[in-house]
Order: structure tokens, then sequence, then C-alpha cells
């Protein structure tokens, strides 16, 4: 299956049906996708919906869930022209049990710097890494958003 930049794709989650936007292929050769904010009842999405600011974005084997019916291409769309994927994502820096901060992560370096705090900038940076199916499903159900993640 090829992949073309602005791909959307629904995936049934408990609630409707969410949207995943292909942007690329990774430096690590993952695709990476926007996890859309729209849920729909019967499926459809329309480019105003597309064009509104994304949940997150991050690492997701879209090739592999299409090939097994996980996700459907309903289409092409425009990738919003204000859209551009951040280099840098964040990750929990947790030991045991206890919380320590954050890794500020480069996509294309893998560098890492540790932040007790994050600033209102670093807040909005999705998470580092590779999400299957089942974790998408069960954020879009609960209404997850990067802002809540603290």
């Amino acid at each position: 299956m090829k992949l073309t930049s602005g791909d959307i794709f629904k995936i049934p989650t408990g609630i409707g049906f969410g949207f995943l936007q292909f942007i690329e292929i990774d430096s690590m050769g993952i695709e990476y996708i926007r996890v859309l904010d729209q849920i729909s009842e019967n499926g459809t999405i329309t480019q105003f919906e597309i064009d509104k600011t994304e949940r997150w974005c991050i690492g997701f084997p879209l090739r592999a869930a299409s090939r097994k019916k996980i996700v459907e291409r309903i289409g092409t769309f425009n990738i919003p022209s204000n859209f551009k994927p951040s280099d840098s994502v964040r990750s929990e820096h947790i030991i045991g049990d206890k919380f320590l901060g954050w890794f500020i992560i480069n996509r294309k370096t893998l560098k890492r710097k540790f932040k007790k705090k994050l600033s209102k900038k670093q807040l909005k940076l999705s998470p580092h890494g590779i999400m299957n199916d089942t974790l998408i499903i069960e954020r879009l159900e609960e209404n997850w958003n990067l802002a809540e993640w603290k």
C-alpha cells in the first residue's frame, strides 16, 4: 500500500470514528500521523474539521493497521497549511514509581534533555514513540489531550 501525505484513515472507537492523518515516514522509518480532534458517528470528515488543531502526533504502524483492516482509508485531504511537525516530542521520566520529570527528545537525532517542569510551549509537545491502535482508541474514548498530560 502506498501512502500519500494527507491520507485520512478512520478508526472505530466506542464513541464513534476517530481520524488519523498520515504526515510522513519519520527518520526511524515509522509512519508519523496526526490524531485528529474530530469524532464522527457516521465516519465522515470535512477539510474544515481536518484543519483544526490535532489532539497529538505519534508514530503508528499505519500500513500494517490498514492491511489488518483496523483502520480504513477514506481519502486524501490537504494537511493544514499552518501545521508543521515538531522536531521535539516529550516523554515522562519515571524510575520505579517515582515521577522525576520529562525528557524533551529531538525526533531526528533522539538527543534528550531533562526538564523538571515543562514550559507552556513544551506542554503542547506530542508523546515520543509509537502507539498501537488499542492505546489510540482508549485515549480517544477518554478524550485525552496534551494539556492534561502533566
